[in-house]
């Protein structure tokens, strides 16, 4: 009988730790990418308007040359309204830069080790290429959560230091999780942003793509 109670007991300690590990991975890494997006709010607003490059090839706007933020930092505001989001975004998408908001793909630079970064140019919203957005979309906040709500024509605006850019979603896709040509496109001919997550929920069996072409700066 002692043998029974205590393997009881065992089984339901064991119950306990694993609820408190799901209920954490649900809701307290939510706690910890609130904080952190009110602090890298206050630090964005608090950032100086940054001048447009120079180069009329990159017309309706970018960044001045040499913009290169280091990771973590928050480079500018995304919002959809279709589904409530408004988030900072941080430069890069590692593991950290994850946990505190969606993260910008980055060029392959200093603090940015691949794969988690691109061999190509980084684009950034305005400029003419694919700028590429990554975000969690069940824990830390989970700011992708209802992103295949998304519909055509669906507005999605970055609001950068240097111009406010509006961009609307032109189709969806589902992807292996090896998939390179998303990061890596063959050939962008206009000026797009990406968004990408885990598929499905829960799950990171597949990856969901949204695509959407700039309407207005």
């Amino acid at each position: 009988m002692k043998v029974l109670a205590f393997a009881g007991k065992l089984l339901i300690s064991l119950g306990v730790g694993v609820l408190l590990f799901v209920a954490w991975t649900l809701w307290g890494t939510g706690i910890y990418t609130e904080r952190t997006q009110s602090r890298l709010a206050e630090e964005f607003a608090s950032l100086p308007p940054l001048p447009r490059g120079d180069s009329s090839s990159q017309k309706p706007g970018r960044p001045p040359r040499g913009y290169r933020p280091p990771p973590g930092d928050p480079v500018f505001r995304l919002r959809i309204p279709a589904i409530a989001l408004s988030q900072i975004v941080v430069e890069g998408v590692g593991t950290e830069e994850l946990k505190g908001g969606p993260g910008h793909y980055p060029a392959c630079r200093g603090g940015f080790p691949e794969p988690f970064c691109t061999r190509l140019d980084e684009v950034w919203p305005g400029e003419r290429g694919r700028v590429i957005v990554s975000g969690h979309r069940t824990t830390y906040g989970a700011p992708f959560w209802a992103l295949n709500e998304l519909e055509r024509g669906d507005d999605i605006i970055a609001e950068t230091k240097w111009g406010t850019f509006s961009y609307r979603v032109s189709g969806s896709d589902v992807v292996p999780p090896t998939a390179t040509d998303i990061a890596n496109p063959r050939a962008t001919d206009g000026r797009e942003i990406v968004l990408t997550t885990c598929n499905p929920r829960f799950s990171a069996a597949e990856r969901l793509i949204v695509f959407a072409r700039l309407e207005e700066a």
